[in-house]
């Protein structure tokens, strides 16, 4: 267990934690995690065509079972899931918890925030530039609003989109539902990233009920975390 693991500070309504880690281990650490995953979760890993993917998505849920663990004083192997009609992953109600988590991973990062009673959702995104080569979509977006932030291929035009993305990913997560629910996902305005009702500004994720936290995360990455709290204390740690 890390020093981070053993001096974490208790969770209130006050206190988020994010915790950080690498979905590329060694084949120790992945055999591991592979004996804390539930039979539906194994169904998964098996949907999968490739063996990295595969391995990632072992190392994620093995090591989200472990620190979930920790705050509900269970083995991985007891931590249980339930999906709502969207997918999202949530405690089972047999948990008898008000724990929340929320859990994203791009490049080889994995980040989790964990809070107590109400909804939170974070994103993460590896920063690289961006090139829209034809009708390619990248990062899932609809090209348009790929275009308007790329258009000129430089590192500030994808800065800024990817930013955006995190800001709209994260407060999706918190609704429960996937960003291809959020209606007006097709039109962007460059000044303040997406058009109203869905504008990723403040004061429009204020009204949806949710403030969005910029995250510090190691270099090379930009995140958000989206929460009901408007000034909680965000408290890191990694493994």
């Amino acid at each position: 267990m890390s020093e981070s693991e053993k001096c974490r500070p208790l969770l209130d309504e006050a206190v988020l934690h994010v915790w950080t880690f690498s979905q590329v281990v060694d084949l120790l650490d992945l055999s591991r995690q592979e004996h804390t995953l539930s039979d539906e979760e194994w169904r998964r890993v098996r949907r999968y065509s490739s063996a990295r993917p595969a391995r990632r998505f072992i190392v994620r849920r093995g090591l989200l079972r472990r620190i979930l663990g920790k705050y509900l004083g269970r083995s991985p192997e007891e931590v249980r899931f339930v999906y709502n009609a969207h997918g999202k992953p949530i405690l089972s109600p047999e948990l008898f918890s008000d724990l929340q988590f929320s859990l994203s991973h791009s490049g080889e990062m994995v980040a989790l925030a964990v809070g107590v009673r109400d909804p939170l959702g974070i994103d993460i995104e590896r920063l690289r530039n961006l090139k829209v080569l034809g009708g390619t979509d990248f990062l899932e977006s609809p090209t348009q609003e790929a275009v308007r932030f790329t258009r000129s291929a430089t590192s500030t035009g994808s800065l800024a989109f990817i930013q955006a993305w995190t800001r709209r990913e994260a407060v999706a997560k918190a609704e429960g539902r996937g960003l291809q629910m959020l209606p007006g996902r097709y039109e962007v305005d460059g000044m303040t990233y997406f058009l109203q009702p869905y504008s990723t500004s403040d004061d429009s994720l204020y009204r949806r009920g949710f403030h969005v936290h910029t995250l510090t995360l190691p270099a090379g990455y930009v995140g958000v975390l989206a929460a009901r709290q408007k000034t909680p204390k965000i408290v890191y740690f990694s493994l």
